[in-house]
């Protein structure tokens, strides 16, 4: 049997983790916490003052996830497009931005774009289309955003929950610089990465500047 199985439960999809016994991962994004933290949270949110958050701005989300930053976005006024390369979480996601909410909530969701694929291609195509020169219909997003999963933590008590589910099941991953790297090749004028509050910037490229919280840091690239 594998690991984790996509079940259909309540007529939401689910997944389920066989080898440890916790609540199932969906993704709702009605869900209490994240509605508080939406409303609550403002411009103390770091991603949103990273990103430079406001109506109208778009946001290309290179690591969708669980969709949480992206929802934080969209509450914000941004125009998101929402990358995800695994075919589950793309199930998940896609069922979430389906769900029956509040309007409030659906006028969020209605700017948020999910696109099942691998960011690297998709930026990939960006660079070799030139999206910068004269009469391109699709121009390039305002800003890129990377969020690559972050190595686990050594007090695993810190990680739980969803987000553990989602470490376990999608790992680590390994290609955050060649992303970085990418984004930075596509001429967009602004590239925010998360990364751990005190981990080594990635290769290459050193960060204009930074928005640093105790768990986490915003490295922003501007060009």
């Amino acid at each position: 049997m594998p690991r984790f199985r996509l079940i259909r439960q309540d007529a939401v999809y689910e997944l389920i983790d066989t080898h440890q016994a916790q609540l199932a991962l969906r993704i709702d994004f009605s869900a209490a916490k994240l509605q508080h933290r939406a409303t609550r949270g403002g411009k103390k949110e770091l991603l949103l003052r990273a990103v430079g958050a406001k109506p109208g701005l778009r946001v290309m989300d290179c690591t969708a996830g669980l969709g949480t930053d992206s929802f934080l976005l969209a509450n914000a006024g941004c125009n998101v497009t929402m990358l995800e390369r695994s075919k589950i979480l793309s199930i998940l996601l896609s069922d979430a931005l389906r769900a029956n909410v509040s309007n409030e909530t659906q006028q969020i969701l209605s700017r948020m774009h999910l696109l099942e694929a691998d960011a690297k291609d998709v930026l990939l195509d960006m660079k070799r289309m030139g999206l910068l020169t004269e009469g391109q219909a699709e121009p390039l997003p305002d800003v890129i955003f990377i969020d690559p999963m972050f190595p686990s933590r050594r007090k695993q008590a810190l990680v739980n929950g969803s987000m553990q589910m989602l470490q376990n099941f999608v790992g680590k991953d390994q290609d955050a610089t060649e992303l970085l790297a990418l984004a930075m090749q596509t001429g967009c004028s602004k590239v925010v990465v998360k990364r751990p509050a005190n981990a080594e910037a990635l290769e290459l490229y050193k960060p204009s500047y930074q928005y640093v919280a105790k768990a986490n840091r915003f490295d922003v690239f501007l060009q």
